[in-house]
């Protein structure tokens, strides 16, 4: 009972820091990650919580698909299509020269070659809950890269580290191109698994109509993928991965719009909490992993984490700005084209925006006390600290200087999302008003009735064609036009209230009144996403 209720006070803990941290980060402009990550290591210096220890199962198992899943279903199918090649890079080549790199240097510095090798996968994934958290305000093409990059590269970099673990603990070493092999089957694997739970999936919803139910669905389909892939060693965080985008481009068809709402704002509030907390849990292995280094002196330790930071960092900004012209001189045709150049500029930020995050934790915590000889290993401590001091150095410096990366290379968001948005709404309305009579003949409708919607119909769409007109389409009186609106709304549910509490409906009748205005009031405000 006393170990349930510490769980429970840890839950409690870790939600309560999460909603105090990213308002104080949103309130004064303090990247919310590197303000939880602050919090967490304060936190494990009270004693109740020094003991906490961030279990790499639950990350990799529990935490990890919940994120990735939730981040394919959001992310630009579009983009990932154009920038395939360039995706790869990342998530395959770079993931490997990382590896290197960092191994080659950790070698230099006198770490055991096979801990170095292991040290090097560790510290070369991206980590998509990072990424999220602090590359905001980029066009859709930047940003979408290095979310599909962010959460591809786990496989990758987990594949290396199992093994290199192998080889720790004492295995026989792959040949190359035993190597090369796994991690192909890894991954035609992880994509046959994700296109098979997706597939299903997708069948499973064509035939149900039940919010609760089709929620369920979405629920276990992350899960679900990355099991079936990891029962044949294959990677289960490519399998979620595909099973998202399976459902991002069937949804649309096969899930209802209760069910659709339903499941993004589950999605949207799962992970706004497992985020919040993963970065809470980061930080409270900070002091744990100081104190836990044993193998070599503190100053020395020190020393190989921060060369060791700056060789992952220099890495990944290096094959960010150069690879691009070694990939011209050897595709001179469509690479070549100006429009698919990408300026130096944008290139920095995508270099800077190489964040480490849970994952390489994890993985690091990951690593087996002994080798199978019954020997202990003797620099796991080493890869701990260094892994948490990387994860630590890189979330203060870049997570807190981005912001300024971005204004200097003068990205503003996503420019073409407001004229794409226009357009698809002329044309959804249009299609709307076209087909009207059609759809008037097969339910049964009268001409009065057509006439109503038509007339509403076509005023909206008359509203969206006049947002360019001079005398009404400026920002400004747009804006004062959506205020004037939330103003009404608010006075209605004011009154609905009102009604409710002199007893004249009932709270059922409230509900339902109610979410009508919520849907005119989402649609005022705009899509929004947390923090």
């Amino acid at each position: 009972m006393a170990g349930d209720v510490e769980a429970l006070v840890l839950l409690v803990v870790l939600g309560a820091t999460v909603l105090v941290g990213t308002t104080i980060g949103g309130r004064y402009r303090v990247a919310p990650p590197v303000l939880l990550i602050g919090m967490g290591a304060l936190l494990a210096l009270i004693p109740p919580l020094s003991h906490v220890v961030l279990a790499p199962e639950v990350v990799l198992v529990l935490f990890l698909p919940a994120i990735i899943y939730r981040e394919a279903l959001v992310t630009s199918l579009r983009e990932v299509r154009n920038n395939l090649v360039v995706i790869a890079l990342l998530s395959v080549v770079l993931v490997g020269l990382t590896t290197f790199t960092v191994a080659v240097t950790a070698q230099a510095l006198g770490v055991d070659p096979t801990a170095a090798w292991v040290l090097g996968a560790v510290l070369a994934p991206t980590d998509a809950a990072a990424v999220s958290g602090l590359a905001k305000r980029m066009p859709r093409r930047l940003l979408t890269t290095l979310h599909a990059e962010s959460i591809i590269n786990d496989g990758t970099a987990l594949v290396l580290f199992a093994v290199t673990v192998g080889v720790l603990v004492g295995d026989s070493v792959p040949s190359p191109l035993d190597l090369l092999g796994e991690i192909s089957l890894s991954f035609v694997g992880g994509i046959v698994a994700g296109l098979v739970v997706g597939l299903i999936v997708v069948q499973l919803r064509r035939h149900v109509d039940d919010p609760l139910r089709e929620g369920a669905l979405s629920v276990l389909t992350p899960f679900g993928a990355f099991l079936l892939a990891e029962v044949f060693h294959a990677s289960g965080v490519l399998g979620t991965v595909v099973a998202g985008l399976v459902l991002a481009y069937a949804g649309p068809r096969v899930i209802r719009a209760r069910s659709r709402v339903l499941a993004y704002d589950f999605w949207d509030l799962s992970t706004f909490l497992i985020n919040g907390g993963l970065f809470v849990l980061l930080g409270m292995q900070i002091p744990r992993a100081v104190r836990s280094v044993t193998s070599v002196s503190t100053p020395r330790a020190l020393v190989i984490a921060l060369v060791v930071t700056l060789v992952v960092v220099g890495t990944r900004m290096a094959w960010v700005l150069f690879t691009p012209y070694v990939f011209r001189l050897v595709y001179r045709g469509k690479a070549a084209r100006p429009e698919n150049r990408v300026p130096w500029r944008i290139r920095v930020v995508a270099g800077w925006s190489g964040f480490r995050g849970a994952v390489s934790l994890a993985a690091a915590l990951a690593v087996p006390l002994a080798m199978t000889n019954g020997q202990p290993v003797g620099e796991r401590d080493l890869i701990i600290f260094a892994t948490a001091l990387a994860i630590l150095s890189i979330m203060l410096v870049q997570g807190t200087t981005l912001p300024l990366v971005v204004r200097w290379a003068g990205l503003s968001g996503d420019p073409q999302r407001v004229g794409e948005v226009r357009q698809a709404r002329i044309r959804a309305g249009e299609a709307g008003l076209a087909a009207l009579p059609e759809v008037a003949a097969d339910v049964g409708a009268d001409e009065d009735v057509v006439a109503r919607v038509r007339t509403d119909y076509q005023a909206l769409l008359d509203d969206v064609r006049a947002a360019d007109d001079e005398e009404c389409g400026t920002p400004q009186a747009r804006e004062l036009e959506r205020q004037l609106r939330l103003g009404v709304l608010e006075r209605k549910r004011r009154e609905l209230t009102r009604m409710r509490d002199a007893n004249e409906i009932d709270d059922v009748v409230l509900r339902e009144l109610q979410a009508v205005l919520d849907i005119e009031e989402i649609r005022l405000l705009g899509p929004t996403t947390p923090e």
